[in-house]
């Protein structure tokens, strides 16, 4: 089976190709499209863009390139680079893929299924008609009651005791398609919401990767229409919001952890 994964280029994109390959590639081929998505309110909120500077900037201007330039054979976490060296997987790298851009790298890959996740840009019909077995996505909230951005932020803020990840067919609308799975994690309110969102994240790799799994070996999914009654879009964060969450006691990332993190990514 033919899988396109469509990812962004930054931490959890990265953290999840390496959950993911090691599962997928030996069996299927997999190609990775990675995108880079910049929301322009990064620049106006300030919280939003110190989040961007651990996702994004340090691991692709510093850590990534570090990694391509030396060794990694017994690292825990590979690089783009190295991830496609190690599984023999073509990885195909773009900035902000433009509507057409996208399409074409579909109809040029030609998937039997696309799968996307931490991707934030929208499949035109054209680019959903080529998979033989459809497209879907993986959402970082219970849809359809937690539709819109970053859901697990405003389970934290909100005091919810869990969050959730949504494996769904992706339709003509945006995160409106039949629900495949739904998958709840417990929040842990002694760690920062960068680790929680992480660990959601890797919650909904183990989601894609049965899933793939499954149609690989034949079976036929899930399609449940999400009830639009229940429809609840949390929007984007503000600097009010990030004001309100640390109020409340909470913390956006841990400097510890965050180098934990990129401890997994060194040789032993």
């Amino acid at each position: 089976m033919k899988v396109l994964l469509c990812t962004k280029r930054d931490l959890v994109g990265n953290m999840m190709l390496n959950q993911l390959l090691p599962i997928l590639a030996p069996v299927h081929q997999v190609d990775v499209l990675l995108a880079n998505r910049v929301r322009p309110e990064t620049d106006s909120v300030a919280e939003l863009g110190w989040m961007k500077a651990f996702e994004q900037d340090l691991p692709n201007r510093l850590l990534f390139p570090l990694l391509d330039a030396s060794p990694q054979a017994d690292a825990t976490q590979l690089s783009f680079r190295g991830l496609s060296a190690r599984y023999s997987v073509p990885i195909q790298e773009h900035g902000h893929i433009a509507s057409a851009d996208l399409t074409r790298a579909v109809q040029e890959a030609a998937p039997d299924l696309i799968v996307s996740f931490q991707f934030g840009f929208i499949f035109k019909p054209e680019a959903l008609d080529v998979p033989r077995l459809g497209a879907l996505n993986l959402h970082s909230g219970a849809l359809p009651e937690r539709a819109g951005v970053n859901p697990t932020f405003w389970c934290m803020k909100d005091g919810d005791t869990h969050a959730a990840c949504s494996l769904h067919w992706i339709d003509r609308g945006i995160d409106t398609g039949p629900i495949v799975t739904v998958r709840r994690m417990e929040l842990d309110y002694n760690k920062s919401f960068f680790m929680n969102w992480l660990a959601n994240y890797a919650n909904g790799a183990e989601m894609i990767a049965e899933t793939v799994m499954a149609l690989g070996d034949g079976q036929k999914l899930p399609a449940i229409p999400q009830d639009k009654a229940n429809t609840r879009y949390v929007p984007k964060p503000t600097s009010a919001d990030f004001e309100a969450f640390r109020a409340s006691g909470r913390r956006l990332i841990d400097s510890t952890d965050y180098l934990d993190l990129l401890g997994r990514y060194l040789p032993s």
